[in-house]
């Protein structure tokens, strides 16, 4: 049966018959409700741990028993080896899938509620913001921005409820019971809205940001969102999403590789073909630097083109360039937009954002 087919069940007993009671010492930690972010890209899962971002490759494959681990290998780290059981049914995710499973895939559906990949990345990440065996959750994430009406209610409905899961923790799968108690899905790109005007807690402190008129250019793997918002509204009309984004220079490095060298790599391979800007080839490493340079300025014309086309840029007060695309293509975007600017460590803008909105919705929960 192929992942697409998988029916993940969970268990939804009316919220006034689950036991919240706090008992004294560690215990009373335990029945705490976390406040969590995570953001489902199409290529990266990111996510906050304190003040760490943390991110693994959308990829999820059919996992099953390593007859063999090598004590000297150097896969040994926890975001290398990510396993999940849902329902008796074991996964690989991430770096583990690409390596390990023979049929692997990204979650790239529009509508998630659908997806099986994407609640198993999502339960995936909650994995490892664990402390207890049985943890409650508050939960902020996104959609990219054409997607949101018609598919977040959908969504947040989808995602809310108990769990059992078991995951895999220093070597050996754990039993785990995750409770969803509130969920809050907001249009993406507001993540780097939030993320620049919120503290940790979730209170103003740039209060000139949200009295601007805001344009947002959030480039992400398979999608670029356009967001608008005005004292802190979002404008609907003025929003949109575009299928332009790194797939299309992964796309553009598998067909230079297949031609050059006659290699066929998957998408979710070229990931760190197109970091490190090199591939190997018969044991020799070859420096595909200035091909890359050329997809980026490539693909970042048609985001040009595109941002042109639907703005006026000098409409607004600025224009904030966020995701890990835009980090990648900065350089050769932000010198046509002069009110335009590149957000620190943009590509966990809209995970910070996410989890100071989640500390000020959810403070009393």
């Amino acid at each position: 049966m192929g992942l697409q087919a998988v029916k993940m069940e969970k268990i939804l007993p009316p919220w006034d018959e689950v036991d919240t009671a706090s008992p004294e010492g560690e215990e009373s930690w335990s029945s705490a409700t976390k406040n969590v972010a995570i953001d489902i890209g199409y290529g990266f899962v990111k996510l906050l741990s304190g003040q760490q971002g943390i991110r693994f490759p959308s990829v999820v494959g059919r996992g099953r028993e390593l007859n063999y681990l090598s004590p000297l290998s150097k896969n040994n780290q926890p975001l290398e080896n990510l396993q999940i059981n849902i329902n008796g049914q074991d996964y690989f995710v991430g770096k583990l899938a690409i390596r390990q499973s023979e049929l692997a895939s990204r979650s790239l559906e529009q509508n998630r509620a659908v997806d099986p990949n994407a609640k198993i990345l999502l339960l995936t990440a909650i994995g490892l913001l664990f402390q207890w065996e049985d943890q409650k959750f508050n939960l902020v994430t996104g959609l990219p921005t054409s997607y949101y009406a018609n598919y977040s209610k959908e969504w947040s409905r989808e995602l809310g409820g108990q769990y059992n899961i078991e995951v895999r923790q220093k070597g050996q799968m754990r039993q785990k019971k995750i409770a969803i108690r509130e969920v809050y899905v907001i249009p993406q790109p507001f993540g780097t809205l939030y993320d620049q005007m919120l503290n940790t807690i979730g209170n103003i402190t740039n209060q000139e940001l949200s009295e601007m008129l805001v344009g947002i250019v959030d480039i992400g793997y398979k999608t670029t969102d356009y967001a608008v918002a005005d004292k802190l509204e979002f404008i609907e009309h003025l929003s949109s999403s575009t299928t332009t984004g790194l797939a299309n220079v992964h796309r553009l490095m598998a067909s230079f590789l297949q031609k050059n060298f006659n290699l066929e790599k998957q998408d979710f391979e070229l990931d760190e073909i197109v970091e490190e800007a090199a591939v190997r080839v018969a044991g020799k490493a070859q420096d595909l630097s200035s091909v890359r340079e050329d997809f980026f300025a490539e693909i970042a014309r048609k985001i040009i083109n595109e941002i042109s086309s639907r703005w006026d840029y000098r409409q607004f007060d600025i224009i904030l360039l966020t995701g890990g695309g835009g980090e990648a293509l900065a350089q050769y975007i932000i010198p046509h937009f002069p009110n335009m600017v590149l957000v620190d460590d943009a590509q966990y803008a809209n995970a910070r954002g996410f989890q100071k909105l989640a500390n000020k919705l959810f403070d009393n929960a």
